[in-house]
């Protein structure tokens, strides 16, 4: 029989494995920009992929090890967005990995009944899963984003995360 406790534990896996494989992946493409690049605003009103990595932390930060784990909610959301002073990639993605760190432990140890009990999360009544699924599609959606914007700025040169091998994962016969 299946119990609250193995739901909880197969929710979190998964939602630990999709937050990992994003990271993956955005490390994957910035490895593949310069600095510069990495702060380049693609357009007017719009976020360098340095302020989106920022911003990653912030979200998960305030939903995960908050929201789900307790933590104090310390988010400065402004303060995301008005970084003028580029950061390098490897302090950026070490920031982002830590913050990921602490998440997964909250997510590894959350708590069946209370995942279901309603927190304040950004202004708003919601539950642990709620947070914690509201978060990693969040930290999907910009991963798209990121691999979006270094795909454009590397053209040709952009070297894919994955490609199909054999005819089941969809390679061309």
């Amino acid at each position: 029989m299946t119990t609250a406790v193995d739901v909880t534990s197969a929710v979190s896996a998964e939602l630990i494995r999709c937050l990992e494989g994003c990271l993956e992946r955005v490390k994957h493409c910035v490895g593949q920009l310069s600095d510069a690049q990495l702060w380049r605003q693609p357009g007017p009103g719009m976020n360098s992929i340095g302020t989106i990595l920022i911003h990653l932390g912030g979200n998960v930060r305030q939903h995960i090890i908050s929201g789900v784990g307790g933590a104090a909610d310390v988010r400065d959301r402004p303060a995301e967005f008005a970084v003028r002073d580029p950061l390098p990639a490897g302090k950026l993605l070490a920031d982002l990995q830590a913050t990921l760190d602490e998440a997964i432990a909250a997510l590894q140890n959350a708590d069946a009944d209370a995942m279901l009990q309603p927190r304040r999360v950004q202004g708003q009544q919601v539950s642990g899963w709620q947070a914690a699924i509201h978060s990693v599609s969040h930290f999907y959606g910009h991963t798209q984003e990121i691999i979006c914007l270094t795909r454009q700025m590397r053209e040709d040169e952009y070297q894919f995360y994955w490609t199909p091998q054999t005819a089941e994962e969809g390679k061309p016969t």
